[in-house]
């Protein structure tokens, strides 16, 4: 339990739940870190290399974390599954349990629900339960942000065309690097920390722009212009002005391939997304025919089974994903699960808005900024991928719901503070 059982007062927080008061908090460190490592098994998807496979290594990590938890005095239950941003991050696993029987491919859906699905909700529930302190927190953080670095240098050394030891495509590392980008930004560091972070954040947008992943071109962008926005107050034409000079030195003295890639961005007329029947726009308008003709949802993971549905005709070329989030999730969960997922992104960004305006509390509102960036890059990258349930956006959702679990046990604890100083 976080508080003695005699030091139980319920008072209202900010967001809904009610934290226990009191005195100290009881840390969970070992239960933490084995969270932690178990997130670098999910993340970076290390649990499918050919020789550890079969050892099941997530799952492994996972019980010995829940066993280490109610070891060390059992988990901060009050207000996790009540808070208003968990609330419709629930609702997905209901909206996706409730559209197996409705699935073009039942088995399908049921096995990504049940397996994928349901192991990153563990995942992310431990993380929530196990981090209780500012510096659970940044730790919290830093582990993502190494974890992505990890997966850099695997795109790096393998190269956009060979990734295959941790069963994740450039697209998808790179959109983690710009959700790791904003993540880092906002973090303060002093001394040997600051350059570990400048020289980090070099690294991340490198292999950003080393992925050819042009969503992710946009999302580095947009992430680097809120940080100085966010930065330098409301000076908007010196953040405008920031990014572009950024923009065009990478343009000038970027590698062949990045400049070719930016190349289809500024001659975007011609590029196969809006004229082929593979490109974006064509999927697109195919995706929102099948929310017409499947308003309850098709079951998850089966956008490209639909699609493919739509395109018989069509002989010798795969079944298509969705290339876009909402429209994957609006698509297989239905009307109203787009709608829940709306919610889910809109609480999110609430509630680290919320906490970056704390400027009081520094630390918490730091990660706040963070969380901030972090989702914006998100919204934008995701725009164009098929990652309505990639699990670092449930971890990036466990990071706001953790923050402000902290901030509003802090609130509570000051009030007690004052009450007793009054008595």
């Amino acid at each position: 339990m976080l508080m003695p059982q005699t030091a139980r007062v319920r008072t209202q927080g900010p967001s809904g739940f009610k934290p226990w008061s009191g005195t100290r908090i009881v840390e969970t460190p070992l239960a933490n870190r084995l969270t932690l490592a178990s997130m670098f098994v999910f993340l970076a998807k290390i649990g499918n290399l050919p020789h550890l496979g079969h050892f099941e290594i997530g799952k492994v990590l996972i019980g010995l974390s829940v066993l280490a938890l109610l070891f060390e005095g059992g988990g901060w239950k009050e207000g996790v599954f009540g808070h208003r941003v968990m609330r419709p991050y629930l609702g997905l696993f209901f909206m996706g349990l409730i559209t197996v029987p409705l699935a073009v491919w039942p088995g399908g859906s049921a096995r990504f629900l049940f397996g994928n699905y349901l192991k990153d909700m563990v995942l992310v529930v431990l993380l929530i339960v196990t981090t209780r302190t500012p510096q659970d927190l940044r730790r919290l953080l830093w582990t993502v942000i190494i974890n992505t670095l990890i997966l850099d240098i695997v795109l790096l050394h393998y190269g956009i065309h060979k990734i295959t030891i941790v069963k994740l495509g450039k697209n998808e590392i790179a959109m983690t690097s710009v959700i790791a980008l904003g993540l880092l930004l906002g973090l303060p560091t002093t001394g040997l920390g600051k350059i570990f972070k400048w020289a980090a954040g070099v690294m991340l947008v490198y292999a950003v722009f080393m992925s050819v992943s042009r969503g992710s071109y946009l999302g580095v962008s947009l992430v680097l212009m809120l940080f100085m926005y966010f930065r330098f107050g409301n000076r908007t034409a010196l953040a405008i002005l920031g990014v572009m000079v950024f923009a065009v030195g990478v343009y000038a003295f970027g590698p062949p391939r990045v400049h070719r890639t930016i190349n289809t961005l500024i001659h975007i007329q011609h590029d196969y997304n809006l004229t082929a029947r593979t490109g974006r726009i064509a999927i697109w308008k195919r995706g929102l025919k099948i929310v017409e003709a499947h308003p309850l949802g098709v079951g998850m993971r089966n956008f490209p089974i639909a699609e493919g549905h739509l395109v018989e005709d069509v002989i010798g070329e795969r079944w298509m994903d969705a290339h876009n989030a909402l429209l994957e999730v609006t698509a297989e969960l239905g009307i109203l699960g787009g709608l829940v997922f709306l919610t889910l992104l809109k609480r999110g960004m609430q509630t680290a808005n919320k906490l970056r305006k704390q400027k009081n509390l520094p630390d918490l509102s730091a990660i706040g900024l963070s969380a901030v960036l972090a989702l914006f890059g998100y919204f934008l990258t995701a725009s164009f991928l098929s990652e309505g349930y990639a699990v670092i956006l449930y971890i990036l959702m466990a990071i706001i719901i953790s923050s402000d679990r902290v901030y509003t046990y802090m609130l509570a604890r000051k009030k007690d503070v004052i009450s007793g100083q009054g008595a």
